[in-house]
C-alpha cells in the first residue's frame, strides 16, 4: 500500500461494493481513476432464493466484495459513477453502499488517522448486518433469514484467531470462519438481528458475532414487490 496521510478532520466512507465475480478489478480500476488509495478486494458468494435453482445447486453465485475508503463528501458523485459506467441501475449488475468511518490504522505505515465521528443518532433507511460464525454456518444464516422471509446475502470465507488456538499433531490450527453480510431497511434489521440472537445463540461464548452498521447511500438495490425483507445480492 502506497505511503500517505489522510487528512485530519475530513469525514471518510467505507464504500463497499459486491459484484460477480470477474468484475473487481475493473471496480479496482475505477477506484485508481478516481484517486482512492486504499481499496481492497476478497471473494465471497452470494445467494439466489430460488427452489428450481437449488434443487441444481445453481443458487449460489461467485462474488467480489470490493471495500474503497472515500470522502464522505464525495459519496454521490462517485455511487452516480459507479452507476453510468457498471449498470448498477440494472437487476443484477451490482450493489454499492457506503458506511461511515470513525478513523482508520493503517499498521505497516504506524500511522493513526482519526476525524469526527458520524453522529450515532442519526436514523438511516438501510442497515448492513455482519455476522461472523464458523464455518458451515454461514448457510444457516442464510436459512433462517430467508425462512423469515429476508432475501439475499453475501457469504465470505474468512480465519479466526484467539488466545486459546486448537492444536492437532502438534501443529497450530486456526479456526476458518464465515462472514455473512446481509444489506436491508432499517426497519426490518433490528427484527432480524433478534432472530438470528435467539436462532444462533449468540448470547453465548464462541457461538458468532453480529455487527449493525448505518448504511448512508445505497445503489442496486432491488426487491420483490410486497416485501420488505433484503435487497437483493
Amino acid at each position: 500500500m502506497a505511503s500517505h496521510i489522510l487528512p485530519n478532520g475530513i469525514s471518510y466512507s467505507l464504500l463497499t461494493i459486491i459484484v460477480n465475480r470477474g468484475k473487481g478489478s475493473k471496480i479496482l480500476g475505477f477506484a485508481r481513476e478516481i484517486g482512492a488509495r486504499d481499496a481492497s478486494c476478497f471473494f465471497g458468494k452470494g445467494t439466489i432464493n430460488n427452489n428450481v435453482l437449488k434443487m441444481i445447486e445453481l443458487n449460489e453465485v461467485a462474488k467480489e466484495i470490493i471495500l474503497i475508503v472515500v470522502p464522505g463528501e464525495s459519496e454521490t458523485k462517485i455511487l452516480e459513477q459507479l452507476k453510468e459506467k457498471f449498470h448498477f441501475d440494472r437487476p443484477n449488475q451490482g450493489i454499492a453502499f457506503t458506511m461511515p468511518l470513525a478513523g482508520i490504522l493503517k499498521i505497516k505505515q504506524d500511522t493513526s488517522i482519526k476525524w469526527k465521528n458520524s453522529s450515532l443518532s442519526n436514523q438511516w433507511d438501510y442497515t448492513a448486518l455482519f455476522l461472523v460464525v464458523d464455518k458451515g454456518k454461514g448457510e444457516s444464516v442464510i436459512q433462517i433469514s430467508q425462512e423469515a422471509g429476508y432475501y439475499g446475502g453475501t457469504i465470505i470465507k474468512a480465519r479466526g484467531s484467539a488466545s486459546n488456538l486448537n492444536i492437532v499433531l502438534n501443529m497450530i490450527v486456526e479456526p476458518e470462519k464465515e462472514a455473512v453480510l446481509m444489506l436491508m431497511k432499517s426497519k426490518s434489521a433490528h427484527q432480524l438481528a433478534m432472530l438470528l440472537r435467539e436462532e444462533l445463540h449468540l448470547e453465548q461464548p464462541n457461538t458468532g458475532i453480529l455487527v449493525k452498521l448505518g448504511v448512508n447511500k445505497t445503489i442496486g438495490l432491488f426487491q420483490d414487490d410486497g416485501k420488505d425483507g433484503e435487497a437483493e445480492q
